[in-house]
């Protein structure tokens, strides 16, 4: 549910769906009325626009926006870029399961060492739970 309030420097829009809460402060009551409707609809549907999302697409996302803030950057950016050109990243976030990965795991194990499949595994899980937890 979306309320707005008015404050001394704006207006605060809040809402409250699905047990998450989120509020922001704007200049005008419309700005305020539009964020507060845009994100009860994402709310609301992040799981269905999402699911269509496939798993390279989150690859990309966390190159640019999650990799570049860490040490090794670069050979995490290689590393995601070699998993988006995989089989796996065309598989629909609705569609993955836990056969995927170990097929290529199997698949990877041929190409190189056990410890870097791991490395790869954990670079995976990684960026399933940053979307999961700061993307939705």
């Amino acid at each position: 549910m979306a309320s707005i309030r008015k404050l001394k420097t704006g207006y605060r829009a809040e809402v409250a769906r699905k047990g998450v809460r989120k509020s922001k402060v704007f200049a005008t009551r419309r700005d305020a009325k539009e964020w507060a409707t845009d994100t009860e609809y994402k709310i609301m549907n992040g799981d269905k626009i999402a699911s269509r999302m496939e798993l390279g697409a989150l690859f990309d996302r966390y190159a640019r926006e999650v990799s570049p803030r860490k040490r090794g950057a670069r050979w995490e950016t290689i590393r995601l870029e070699k998993l988006g050109r995989d089989s796996i990243a065309k598989i629909q976030l609705e569609d993955l399961a836990a056969g995927d990965f170990a097929d290529w795991r199997d698949r990877r194990l041929r190409e190189v060492a056990p410890a870097s499949v791991i490395r790869e595994m954990q670079l995976m899980s990684s960026v399933l739970n940053t979307a999961r937890k700061e993307w939705g």
